[in-house]
């Protein structure tokens, strides 16, 4: 089974690690394809075969979904699974082999599975005046020692801007599955299809990304599922961090308000339901049978908080020998 991995990178030092990362820690390599957009002056070179490169002046890059939309039209070539990280992705040893078997477990309650959920995070360490127990430029650390816990996704901020809310991890102790409602861009794991039926918006700027695939997958007919310990690890972006990155939305602020505004707009109507082209809602399912899961009643701008944030579900874990209805 062929998995492609999604990497959409702004000038980001950590892409060569996580390329590296995801490839050496694979148990299934010869099945896995990398589709990497890396929007940078400096160009990576030698890379492996199975890592299909695509490059741009950052200048003239214009934000993530575009990024995420470049690599399904320009580098997916319609493999069986459609994975989507970030850019500063560490992965744990064999990590393909357990997100298949996790995978495999979701059909257990439903038919159109989407892993998701933010990764466990990792520290990046400096080399100021030089390390004393190593010559690596950076030093990783895992930033929990919390080994079983399954990273669900809460809405906790109804309607940060216009209809669109704002989202963190709701940890939960335990090796335990749960029924989702909403997407993490830098955790995907689903069938290639999804690609098809779900592409993504380069209307999107950033803001919206999240609340907008959710909904678009749900109406699709697909379930979001947040699984135990994902074998993976995200370098968080905070005030803290040694290691700074540049960010798209960082230069020229006043064009890019602009941007950002028309995206919202955009973003609205597609919560509500009004885009009705392939960029929109489906027609497998409601928003309010969205609502009715999730406490987020985009038609009415109403919110049921316990249901969003997943306060009235963190006690209902999904079992392997039931059927989900």
């Amino acid at each position: 089974m062929k998995i492609f991995c999604s990497i959409a990178s702004y000038q980001d030092p950590i892409l060569p690690y996580t390329i590296k990362s995801i490839l050496e820690n694979s148990k299934y390599k010869n099945d896995l394809v990398l589709g990497v957009f890396d929007q940078s002056k400096d160009i990576l070179k030698d890379l492996p075969d199975n890592v299909r490169y695509k490059t741009c002046d950052p200048e003239d890059a214009k934000g993530a979904c575009w990024a995420r939309s470049t690599i399904q039209t320009d580098l997916f070539e319609g493999e069986d699974i459609f994975m989507q990280i970030d850019s500063h992705t560490l992965f744990e040893k064999d990590w393909d082999k357990d997100l298949l078997e996790k995978y495999s477990n979701c059909f257990n309650w439903f038919e159109k599975p989407i892993i998701t959920g933010y990764p466990r995070g990792f520290d990046v360490l400096v080399s100021k005046g030089g390390f004393l127990n190593t010559d690596e430029e950076y030093i990783f650390r895992i930033t929990t020692d919390d080994s079983d816990q399954t990273h669900a996704l809460q809405l906790h901020l109804p309607w940060v801007r216009g209809y669109n809310p704002g989202q963190m991890a709701h940890v939960i102790p335990g090796k335990k599955y749960f029924r989702g409602f909403a997407m993490a861009g830098g955790g995907i794991f689903t069938e290639g299809k999804w690609v098809e039926e779900v592409p993504y918006d380069k209307e999107i700027y950033f803001n919206g990304e999240e609340a907008t695939l959710a909904l678009r997958s749900f109406t699709h007919g697909y379930d979001m599922v947040h699984v135990p310990n994902l074998p993976l690890y995200h370098w968080y972006n905070t005030e803290e961090i040694e290691l700074k990155r540049e960010l798209h939305w960082d230069g020229n602020p006043e064009e890019k308000e602009k941007i950002i505004n028309e995206s919202f707009k955009k973003v609205d109507r597609v919560l509500q339901g009004k885009v009705t082209d392939k960029y929109g809602i489906g027609n497998k399912r409601t928003l309010k049978e969205y609502a009715d899961l999730s406490g987020m009643d985009y038609e009415n701008k109403l919110v049921h908080i316990g249901k969003s944030t997943f306060i009235d579900y963190e006690n209902k874990e999904l079992s392997l020998d039931e059927d989900f209805e």
